[in-house]
């Protein structure tokens, strides 16, 4: 089994401030003892270290004195562009650190005395399937009798007992932590969603990973990297570790090339996919409503797998688990064992009603709600409807693109609302509604719950209605405030 495991596995819940600064350092400081890390004033518990740098939404350095009022022993902050109207306190130790941002991971490893290298991990980065694929992995390793954490967009933790997360990927302090206390809990497996602002902003410089898994690349997040070529640039910043063992590819993605150049020469290369040249090959199918059965072809031989999903794009979530479990060394009769018993991950075209059939799918890019509508298609016996919006203050780009969608593969769409956030809904509604083609019926419900209902009263019972967008979210985030809403709740509560 594929492993990098260090000799030093032993753990430091408190550090003499000079001795977790000493790489950062070139001259003596007043030292102190430290019991923890913390970047956010309002977490600070008596022993802690504040750690005070311009972030996304505010500036750090601008809440040291509340830092140090909780009990703060010493600040480290960024010296660039100092606040003006921010008086350093003379009663701890305030040590500059210049690029503290990029240097956090490393500081948080130290602290945390390096959990990675203890610690078999898995990164997971494209823009569709990240979370489908991390979650199942996760389960696999522990039905193959290892335990197992999960961190991304529906939770982090054993994979059995998930807590909430606010960011896909958390940032370099909350990882570190996360790492520490799974060596605790002696699970060995950790299998996480890498997000491209996550590489791009160095949350997970100091992970040590083993594997590296590519999903796809399709439009999405161009409001932040603009195009796609630094899309793909900030992806493939995964597999360019030199702790990684294996690297694991879908060769039948056009930006595949891109990850492939990265890997160091010692790193392995495994492709999956339906193209002739993959290692881990799909070579024919079945698919009904109830679930997939894939023949695979790779170099450990011919298998049948049996999958509770739907869909291509699930075909190549199950090759992408598939391949990283026999690169960890499993025998593949066990693997193909446990892959009839993964449970899709909540919100991924989840079934929640029958009769019209419902399901609730986190699709929010145009690659995935066109996955999804046209998997659906292909199972339908009446009308295919979609029940869908765009979230607010993100890329605006893809709101016509998804428009067009639906209408090419929906016979009824109902547009609303996903989480406006501090746009106008109304005119989210519109930029949607200006991609459409004539070929579907088209109703515009602002009201999230109104539109469910409307497409359940309308809907025959043989008819298929896919709630795209939100999947296992239980919120909708109304201007700045987040408000409980669920879509299966909905669904099974209009039902009842």
């Amino acid at each position: 089994m594929l492993m990098h495991l260090s000799q030093n596995t032993g753990s430091n819940k408190a550090m003499k401030l000079a001795q977790l600064l000493k790489p950062w350092m070139k001259s003596d400081i007043i030292d102190c003892r430290v019991t923890g890390l913390q970047n956010d004033s309002r977490l600070i518990q008596p022993g802690d270290l504040f750690i005070a740098y311009p972030g996304a939404a505010s500036d750090g350095r601008l809440f040291i004195d509340k830092a140090v009022s909780a009990g703060a022993v010493a600040v480290i902050y960024e010296p660039a562009h100092f606040p003006e109207e921010c008086i350093l306190p003379s009663s701890i130790p305030c040590i500059a650190i210049p690029d503290l941002a990029v240097k956090l991971a490393e500081i948080a490893k130290e602290f945390y005395s390096h959990p990675s290298d203890s610690l078999l991990i898995t990164g997971v980065t494209g823009t569709n399937g990240k979370t489908t694929i991390a979650y199942q992995l996760a389960q696999a390793h522990y039905l193959l009798g290892q335990g197992a954490a999960y961190i991304g967009t529906i939770g982090q933790g054993n994979v059995i007992d998930l807590k909430p997360l606010d960011n896909t990927t958390p940032d370099a302090l909350c990882l570190q932590k996360l790492l520490y206390q799974y060596k605790e809990q002696n699970l060995k497996q950790v299998c996480m969603e890498v997000s491209s602002h996550a590489l791009v902003q160095h949350r997970v410089d100091a992970i040590a990973f083993d594997q590296a898994i590519f999903t796809n690349l399709t439009l999405d997040h161009l409001d932040y990297h603009h195009n796609m070529e630094n899309y793909a640039a900030a992806k493939a910043m995964l597999f360019a570790g030199d702790s990684l063992m294996c690297a694991i590819i879908n060769q039948d993605d056009e930006y595949q090339q891109i990850m492939a150049a990265a890997i160091k020469p010692h790193v392995k290369k495994l492709t999956y996919g339906m193209h002739q040249e993959c290692d881990v090959k799909a070579v024919d199918w079945h698919m009904d409503i109830n679930g997939t059965e894939v023949d695979v072809r790779s170099p450990w031989g011919q298998h049948r797998l049996q999958i509770k999903a739907l869909g291509a794009f699930n075909i190549y979530n199950s090759l992408a688990v598939f391949s990283s479990l026999l690169a960890s060394g499993y025998a593949p009769e066990h693997i193909v064992a446990v892959m009839s018993q993964l449970k899709a991950a909540p919100g991924r075209l989840e079934m929640v009603a029958q009769a019209p059939y419902v399901l609730v799918d986190y699709a929010h890019t145009p690659d995935a709600l066109e996955n999804a509508l046209v998997t659906l298609g292909q199972l339908k016996k009446g009308n295919l409807w979609v029940v869908f919006g765009c979230g607010g203050d993100r890329d605006k780009t893809k709101r016509p693109v998804m428009g067009k969608i639906a209408s090419l593969n929906a016979d009824r769409i109902v547009i609303t609302s996903d989480n406006p956030r501090t746009e106008d809904p109304q005119t989210i509604v519109d930029e949607i509604a200006h991609g459409l083609t004539s070929s579907a019926q088209v109703m515009q419900l602002i009201n999230r719950e109104e539109a469910i209902a409307y497409a359940l009263k309308e809907a025959d019972k043989d008819d298929i209605i896919l709630i795209a967008g939100k999947g296992h979210e239980a919120y909708q985030q109304i201007g700045t405030v987040k408000h409980a809403f669920s879509d299966q709740a909905i669904v099974r509560r209009l039902k009842a």
